[in-house]
């Protein structure tokens, strides 16, 4: 049975349409999308290694986590001076490895 446009556009309604744009937007940027790809691989890393492995700025990087922090795709964890960063929603994980695949054509 095909749906129609109007059973379609009745199961999204207007706030899960604009967090699922949120999502998509954040990740429409190549040095976040590095970031995560990255933190995909580390359990726990600094920003500084971020930096230094993605060829960003320490400054641009805190300012994507910033970003990827506030859609609750990274968390931080504090221990003396040192701050660890790590993936903090399995969804993405799922996500992006499912566009890895589909760009790979797989």
């Amino acid at each position: 049975m095909t749906r129609t446009s109007k059973q379609i556009e009745a199961d999204l309604d207007q706030l899960d349409a604009q967090n699922i744009a949120r999502l998509f937007s954040a990740l429409n940027d190549e040095s976040r999308v590095r970031i995560v790809h990255l933190l995909m691989r580390e359990k726990r890393i600094f920003v500084s290694e971020i930096a230094e492995r993605t060829g960003q700025h320490i400054s641009s990087v805190s300012h994507h986590l910033r970003i990827l922090k506030d859609l609750g795709f990274v968390k931080h964890e504090r221990q003396g001076k040192k701050v660890y960063h790590m993936l903090d929603d399995d969804c993405i994980r799922d996500i992006m490895e499912r566009a890895k695949e589909h760009v790979a054509g797989k």
